[in-house]
């Protein structure tokens, strides 16, 4: 009974401490999914250069994609004529962390884990980009009709060949017949003034007689000005409220679908390792060794999720696993697994998905072993954090968190999530 109240405290804690951030990380994906242009992205990873590479990977922080989806994404950017080497960089920042387990991470760890796991996934994507720029080249690299529409040489990137469902219903646009569902902050204010002066809210001296038009089919610039399409008779553009509700969808219902179950999974296996695990496993200078492969061994083939994968590491960190060890879990985990190369394989090619796995898991080991050292070095420690806060304020704010998450969950998985999930991941 002693062992079963242990691991019910365990899931409690760690339900209350990532609530309130994996809310705000789902909010902060809806709103860079509507207020990030896809083309302009696409326009930043056409050069096969560092700064390209580098670009492409510092865009791949913050995108809550998982290890699957991000595989479609990245074919259609390569189809757009995206270089290899940004597109792999990509590839590896963008499952590794996102907005949602950026704030997870801060929640078990403390901020300095929370800016270091960004930082280490950034390196290896720049490190392995600059691998594939050496290593997968051909000769039409760069051509103009090669970027106009590349679709690899060893592959077919059309990402109607992806099939793997996440248990949410298909992406709905937010304009007609353009994916790219991107809304200028000028034309949100605009349309955010005219519907506040509509519901009475506001003076009618608020209202702006003019808006930023939309357009589609290119990156839509400043430099016209018309009617919103909402007022305008026979459009179907989007108004205030549907633009919010776009924001939140995404948010609350796609990124969600993609991460709840899990997340639910990863952190009922933290709280089992960290009842399992003895205390003094890593007594012996061996164990400290052997946990990096041991750690590769579960992260490279395991489907986790980056949210997913920190209770783990937190429950690893806390039984005395080395924090470098618990950071190759951190990266291998949610960037590598068995279907994830297999699909690049076949779209990208053998070569293109040996330097992406073989970059994910050398540059990780060396960096979680140089990162032990230096901890070793300078006599310090990282601190996991288990417990709810006993500050009244963030204890409230907790608890807030934890029932707007838990009315979350009953709700996607009322709508089917789970069973879908379940069978998507088989």
């Amino acid at each position: 009974m002693a062992v079963v109240t242990e691991f019910l405290a365990f899931l409690w804690s760690s339900f209350l401490l990532l609530a309130p951030m994996l809310l705000l990380g789902l909010l902060l994906s809806g709103l860079m999914h509507v207020f990030i242009s896809r083309r302009a992205i696409l326009h930043w990873f056409r050069d096969d250069g560092l700064k390209s590479v580098a670009t492409s990977a510092a865009i791949g922080v913050p995108m809550p994609l998982c290890s699957c989806s991000v595989v479609p994404v990245v074919a259609e950017m390569r189809r757009k004529g995206a270089s290899r080497s940004s597109c792999l960089s990509f590839l590896i920042t963008a499952p590794e962390t996102g907005a949602d387990s950026i704030l997870v991470t801060n929640a078990f760890f403390g901020p300095v884990v929370a800016v270091v796991r960004p930082v280490v996934s950034f390196v290896t994507a720049v490190v392995a980009g600059i691998l594939c720029m050496g290593l997968v080249r051909d000769a039409h690299e760069g051509s103009p009709a090669h970027r106009a529409g590349a679709r690899g040489d060893e592959g077919d990137c059309d990402s109607s060949d992806h099939d793997h469902d996440h248990g949410h219903e298909t992406h709905k646009a937010l304009f007609p017949d353009d994916e790219d569902c991107y809304v200028r902050l000028s034309q949100l204010r605009v349309l955010a003034s005219r519907w506040l002066v509509r519901a009475g809210m506001a003076p009618t001296r608020y209202a702006a007689p003019q808006a930023p038009a939309f357009h589609r089919g290119a990156v839509r610039t400043e430099g016209t000005s018309s009617l919103p399409a909402s007022d305008s008779p026979g459009t179907e553009e989007p108004d205030f409220p549907t633009i919010m509700r776009h924001v939140f969808r995404y948010g609350f219902v796609e990124v969600a679908d993609d991460i709840l179950v899990p997340l639910l999974v990863g952190i009922a296996l933290g709280g089992l390792l960290y009842l399992a695990i003895p205390a003094d496993l890593m007594a012996h200078e061996h164990a400290r060794w052997l946990s990096y492969p041991v750690m590769l061994l579960v992260g490279v083939p395991l489907y986790i999720c980056a949210s997913a994968s920190t209770p783990i590491a937190a429950a690893l960190v806390a039984k005395g696993v080395s924090p470098g060890a618990a950071l190759v879990f951190l990266m291998t985990g949610p960037a590598t697994n068995t279907g994830t190369i297999a699909i690049i394989v076949s779209q990208f090619g053998a070569r293109f998905a040996s330097v992406y796995v073989v970059g994910v898991v050398v540059v990780t080991v060396a960096l979680g072993i140089l990162i032990d050292l230096a901890l070793l070095a300078a006599g310090m420690s990282i601190a996991v954090n288990l417990d709810a806060s006993d500050s009244p304020a963030i204890l409230t704010l907790q608890w807030a968190g934890a029932i707007g998450l838990g009315a979350l969950i009953l709700w996607r998985l009322g709508a089917g999530t789970l069973r879908v999930n379940a069978f998507s991941s088989t």
